[in-house]
């Protein structure tokens, strides 16, 4: 399946969502700073190169301004974030 360029839009801010709470929150990862660093660059790089189909995805304002440096000033209060963080992580040290 190939996806468009809103769905990946989506996909990297999804990933820097919860990426960045089991970082910040949980003081844990899963990922390694370059995986992190390069899925932010990408996500920059897309929005820039496509900011209609950015705007039309969720949470567009609070990825206004987002330089892909760090993740700590994202919106990271949500529940389902903290959910999907803790299922993960215990996904990945079943590994």
């Amino acid at each position: 399946m190939i996806q468009t360029i809103a769905e990946k839009i989506q996909q990297r801010r999804y990933q820097m969502l919860v990426h960045s709470y089991i970082y910040y929150h949980l003081n844990d990862n899963i990922i390694s700073d370059y995986d992190f660093d390069k899925w932010a660059k990408e996500l920059v790089e897309m929005t820039e190169k496509y900011p209609k189909e950015a705007s039309e995805v969720v949470f567009h304002k609070e990825f206004e301004g987002f330089d892909g440096s760090t993740g700590v000033n994202l919106p990271l209060d949500m529940p389902w974030i903290h959910d999907k963080s803790i299922q993960l992580i215990k996904y990945h040290k079943k590994k």
